[in-house]
């Protein structure tokens, strides 16, 4: 496939009606030679159009090739021009890493405008399948999605392939390295036999008058056999 080019700067002629006509010829994306052409009722009214058209064609050539770059020429021109002003410098670094470790290795190769949202998923369950943290499979996603957001806002791509796209959620990714995030389990501390029977002794132990210390000794009793006892019949 070609590249659009201009092919003349414009031309304005006077018809017989009095009107003004002009004429840019350039090349489409398939190599044929073609025409705009503009009128108006002055030669500078013309000439005005051209030179916007021009401008704005010129405009278009420069995202169209964008968009034939390679992920990695794309996306490091972009972290150099767009994010590394806006953020501090470690936040760069980290984005930079990021790019050239875990994304230009599997994706960088490929042409921006044939990447898929196919594509991210599956650079994504990579690096999840290679046991990699939830963290930093995460920033892949993040990254990406702000670059191809970028690209789509910018018209330098018809489709963002990040809109269908989700970043797994956090349960899932572990349960699929069979990480499950489970809930700690809690001890119990069981008393034995022993201290069982030496818990009842003092639950209805008396004093020198023959009167209970403890007024509930039965229902401690019951409370340390259904609760703390080793799991057998339980006795008071």
């Amino acid at each position: 496939m070609s590249q659009r080019e201009i092919l003349t700067n414009g031309s304005a002629f006077k018809r017989t009606d009095g009107r003004w006509c002009g004429v840019v010829w350039y090349k489409d994306e398939h190599g044929e030679r073609k025409r705009k052409s503009f009128s108006g009722t002055t030669k500078a009214e013309v000439n005005k159009k051209m030179k916007k058209y021009i401008v704005e064609f010129n405009e278009d050539k420069n995202d169209s090739v964008e968009s034939l770059k390679t992920l990695e020429d794309s996306l490091q021109n972009w972290l150099q021009v767009f994010k590394f002003p806006a953020v501090e410098r470690t936040t760069y670094d980290r984005a930079e890493s990021i790019a050239k470790n875990q994304i230009y290795p599997r994706l960088g190769k490929k042409v921006v405008g044939d990447i898929t949202a196919a594509d991210i998923k599956k650079l994504l369950n990579y690096w999840m399948t290679a046991d990699y943290a939830y963290t930093t499979v995460k920033k892949v996603y993040v990254l990406l999605n702000e670059y191809f957001r970028y690209l789509y806002q910018q018209d330098i791509i018809t489709k963002n392939p990040m809109a269908n796209v989700e970043m797994l959620k956090k349960a899932n990714f572990m349960s699929a390295q069979g990480k499950e995030n489970l809930p700690p389990t809690e001890s119990i501390t069981v008393f034995s036999e022993e201290e069982i029977e030496k818990f009842k002794a003092e639950a209805f132990s008396v004093f020198g008058n023959g009167k209970r210390k403890y007024q509930q000794a039965a229902a401690y009793t019951i409370i340390i056999r259904t609760v703390l006892a080793p799991c057998r019949p339980w006795q008071i």
